[in-house]
């Protein structure tokens, strides 16, 4: 028998755990009460959202369809993200409510499971291509198709920091575009808003820019930006987003993965894929275009020729007015103010594209374009090229900087392409490429890349086994 006053105390104590535990259970009640109205009030805004839209914006063919039927849709290595996966925001016009609903409906994952898809989310009045769940139905009332396959597309990709340059792209270049953009999972409204924005403000990204979006799947660093007001001033839009650098925080900025987006978003039947600061010269969609159908390049017997078509690039220093042809390009590299690409960062990357042999060349016709001589690929070549949209996609495990764009080039090499110059096209950079122009972990990304390089090579032995040709 234990003494009465152990008794007591024994029973003290029994009554405070049992009060604490009904504590604790009455709070846990309270948080999975909030987490159910907190649910149900996300899924009032999708089907309010989706009510708004649905004439107009989703396609009938994947309306009842079952979550499962929808993920398997996606493709393998996708999944189907519901609207409450992340946050949209207020809605600020009915065609940014239609965009924000598209992007929670539509949007999947990359391979890598990292990052969210948005494809096509927005797309140009004349350009309206692909054949995936934003085909048609996607687009905007009065919106209409009128590429056809028979085209070229410039295909770019940057981030939010970097959208400023596109009006200067699309000035320059009068064909289809398609533009993948990065942004911060906080950042997506904001993003929205700024292509309609652009839209509203530049007829040429209006007429023939297709949007694409990827964003993180996790990026808690990220601050939620506030869109810019519908009444903002044109020159106005990118006073808060312009960026120098491609650094997020320790998030690697999928390049490769942006670049086969972009690609995805566009059925043409040729692409430049072309990063947001390279401007094509003057005239070239046109120029080449009139090539092609001389060459009777859409002719479909002629779908697999393995060619590319490749355009000298050039830097210009900051400044300076960009040379409309090749005359005058010349003209301001005996001046210095032009000069090859990546010229100070590494000068091998271009130099087998045998600028020498290109400027001797005037063409007396600067309003045409024609290969001019063929270039036996060699590392560690990277030229800018026009292809067909069949040719590899970008190995997506390439992310930041460093041997992202010639993994691509080196296995057109293995694959058994050729690569022509072409006499008077060209594209220029904006600025001379310098060292201290990069992010703090540039150097380190490299090394890391160049590591994955050299597995890829070794892949591409086994995807290749019939070539004789290698990558070295």
């Amino acid at each position: 028998m234990f003494p009465r006053f152990v008794s007591n105390i024994v029973s003290w104590r029994s009554v405070a755990v049992l009060g604490l535990l009904a504590a604790i259970l009455q709070v846990v009640n309270m948080f999975l009460s909030w987490q159910l109205r907190l649910r149900d009030q996300e899924s009032a805004f999708a089907t309010s959202s989706a009510s708004i839209v649905a004439s107009r914006v989703i396609d009938p063919s994947y309306a009842g369809r079952s979550s499962a039927s929808l993920r398997a849709a996606s493709g393998s290595g996708t999944a189907y993200l519901r609207n409450r996966d992340f946050h949209l925001g207020p809605k600020i016009s009915d065609d940014h409510s239609a965009v924000l609903t598209r992007i929670a409906h539509w949007s999947v994952l990359d391979s890598s499971g990292e990052f969210r898809v948005a494809m096509g989310v927005m797309r140009g009045l004349g350009g309206a291509q692909g054949d995936g769940p934003y085909d048609k139905a996607d687009m905007m009332e009065g919106e209409v198709e009128s590429y056809s396959s028979s085209e070229l597309t410039l295909v770019t990709q940057c981030s939010f920091g970097h959208l400023h340059k596109l009006p200067r792209l699309t000035n320059n270049w009068q064909g289809p575009i398609s533009i993948a953009v990065f942004a911060m999972s906080g950042e997506v409204q904001a993003v929205v808003q700024t292509f309609h924005l652009l839209r509203r403000c530049h007829s040429g990204i209006y007429n023939n820019v297709t949007f694409s979006l990827v964003f993180p799947l996790n990026s808690p660093t990220s601050p939620h930006i506030t869109p810019t007001a519908d009444t903002t001033p044109c020159d106005q839009i990118f006073e808060q987003q312009i960026q120098t650098n491609y650094e997020f925080g320790g998030i690697h900025y999928p390049n490769n993965l942006l670049r086969n987006i972009a690609r995805k978003a566009t059925n043409t039947e040729l692409i430049l894929v072309l990063d947001i600061d390279m401007i094509p010269s003057h005239g070239l969609h046109t120029y080449f275009m009139k090539y092609a159908s001389d060459n009777n390049i859409f002719k479909e017997h002629l779908s697999e020729e393995k060619t590319a078509w490749v355009l000298p690039a050039f830097e210009i220093q900051n400044g300076n007015e960009f040379p409309k042809t090749k005359k005058d390009l010349l003209s301001l590299k005996e001046k210095e103010l032009v000069r090859p690409f990546y010229s100070e960062l590494c000068f091998k990357c271009q130099k087998y594209t045998d600028y020498p042999s290109w400027e001797k060349k005037q063409n007396i016709d600067m309003e045409k374009v024609s290969p001019l001589y063929e270039v036996l690929w060699q590392d560690p070549w990277e030229p800018f090229y026009i292809a067909r949209n069949g040719i590899p996609l970008y190995d997506e495990r390439f992310r930041q900087y460093g041997f992202n764009r010639i993994s691509q080039v080196c296995e057109l090499h293995i694959a058994g392409f050729r690569f022509l110059v072409l006499d008077s096209g060209f594209v220029l950079h904006e600025g001379f490429k310098t060292a201290n122009g990069f992010h703090k972990a540039k150097d380190m990304q490299q090394e890391a890349n160049r590591m994955l390089f050299r597995q890829f090579k070794q892949d591409l032995k086994e995807k290749y086994k019939d070539s004789s040709r290698r990558c070295y």
